[in-house]
């Protein structure tokens, strides 16, 4: 304590005798470089003071809560012995990188223990940072101190929903049943080989809004429908119920009986919408087994950067042959085909498949085509489309898989545009050695108006100048 005294002494005799001399300011330069000035004859005393401890009040995430759009968040500040009044903000990424801006304008708090903040515009799945800085009981700044936290995806408390069961699948084999806009249940029309029929299948949907294929309910009769990935078969169990028009959702179960209460649920058809740049493409989906494909062949021009796929001509088979990046080709150079047929994708564009399947969505490889013939087949009618002219007359399929196959054709450089109304060949990505040839190739997919069955070429393949049609199933 003396030299407490002693120091305000001498700074007070220090300023008497400015007083009498030339210099009339005292200036306090920081350590940081920052300088204060003040006028010498408006100073009346000195003083000295020792804060001991930091200067802190330290945050601990404690809970988020979503609220519309925006998201209630919880932070506990436990403030040091030496921190009278803080500072708290929440800052996103581009935000945290200079946490003192945001800070300067956030109110000053005084009490610590649990605060209770509105994050506006919060983004599931973002990380952000919860900054502090604390002053002492002369207003003097401590550190900023920050810790941080990822916002948690949406949940939906979900009340007993009703399902109502559509009557018509034509806009699409696969129905999703939306809450609150999250995906809680699906409704399929899909194939049921032990009856070599279709059944509608309802399913509830995990948090991902994937369907939960252990779960499905018939609501043909009422009957179980419980899938094994693993194997890609069913064990159906046949209930005795008539074709049901409702069924409910009730604790994450399809159930036949109606609860006391409950909200209807909106069920639409489940498209895929590949938007690709200017491009934006639309496909309907299927069920077969436990695998999703397209319904309809891949149309699009472009990669899934946006960028384009080169497309050639019937004409232009010196250029078509020559190209080595990937590229596509109209059949006939008729556009009216291509919402039908599709397009024609050569072997460079396989082997970039990467960049050719919608994002989501991949090219099938060979397994994956004999796990759908498996399944759905192997009768190649049960595949081929059953709308006339689909095929040359007469030899058109049942489409009792909903697979929904066109004879497209194909396109090389030797035969031009060949074999519409016949054939329809498709590429997997699966590549062929051939030890005889040079030439990269990949084994292939045929469907022909005379064979009984879906043909798997895995003994040969074709090289990349041929063109075939592309269809692609959903990623695990």
């Amino acid at each position: 304590m003396k030299k407490f005294f002693t120091l305000i002494a001498l700074a007070v005799l220090s300023i008497a005798a400015l007083a009498q001399s030339t210099p009339n300011r005292l200036i306090v330069t920081m350590k940081n470089g920052d300088v204060t000035v003040y006028n010498i004859a408006d100073v009346d005393s000195l003083s000295f003071d020792l804060i001991e401890g930091d200067v802190v009040a330290t945050p601990e995430f404690k809970d988020f809560e979503w609220d519309g759009d925006n998201g209630n968040v919880t932070v506990g500040i436990t403030l040091s012995d030496a921190a009278q009044s803080y500072r708290l903000a929440i800052l996103d990424a581009d935000q945290a990188a200079d946490p003192m801006t945001a800070l300067a304008g956030a109110a000053l708090l005084e009490n610590g223990g649990d605060i209770y903040c509105t994050l506006t515009g919060a983004v599931a799945g973002q990380t952000y940072t919860i900054a502090t800085i604390a002053y002492d009981k002369y207003g003097m700044a401590g550190d900023v101190v920050t810790t941080t936290f990822v916002v948690p995806e949406k949940t939906v408390s979900m009340p007993a929903l009703s399902i109502a069961i559509p009557t018509s699948f034509n806009d699409c084999w696969v129905q999703r049943v939306m809450f609150g806009g999250v995906k809680v249940a699906e409704v399929c029309k899909e194939y049921i080989k032990e009856f070599d029929d279709q059944r509608v299948v309802v399913y509830p949907c995990d948090e991902n809004g994937y369907a939960i294929l252990t779960k499905g309910v018939s609501a043909s009769d009422g009957g179980t429908v419980v899938w094994d990935e693993a194997t890609n078969t069913v064990a159906y169990t046949a209930g005795n119920s008539t074709a049901l028009s409702v069924v409910y959702l009730v604790d994450g179960e399809i159930v036949l009986t109606a609860p006391e209460t409950a909200e209807a649920a909106i069920v639409e058809a489940e498209l895929l919408v590949d938007k690709r740049g200017s491009e934006e493409q639309v496909y309907q989906i299927v069920k077969i087994g436990t695998q999703y494909w397209l319904a309809e062949n891949l149309r699009t021009a472009k990669w899934v950067d946006g960028t384009d796929i080169p497309m050639y001509k019937s004409t232009q088979s010196a250029e078509w042959s020559a190209n080595t990046t990937g590229a596509c080709h109209v059949y006939a150079d008729d556009n009216d085909y291509i919402s039908i047929f599709g397009l024609l994708y050569n072997g460079y564009c396989i082997a970039n498949a990467d960049m050719l399947a919608p994002e989501g969505w991949e090219v099938p490889s060979q397994d994956q085509w004999a796990a759908l013939r498996t399944y759905g087949g192997p009768t190649a009618n049960n595949f081929k489309s059953d709308t006339d002219y689909s095929w040359n007359m007469g030899k058109e399929g049942t489409n009792v898989t909903g697979f929904n196959v066109w004879a497209a054709g194909l396109y090389s450089p030797a035969t031009g545009d060949a074999d519409d109304g016949a054939d329809a060949w498709y590429w997997s990505t699966t590549p062929y050695e051939d030890p005889l040839s040079s030439s990269p190739s990949f084994q292939m997919i045929r469907f022909n108006q005379t064979s009984k069955n879906m043909v798997r070429y895995t003994t040969s393949g074709h090289i990349y100048t041929f063109g075939h049609s592309v269809r692609c199933i959903r990623k695990k």
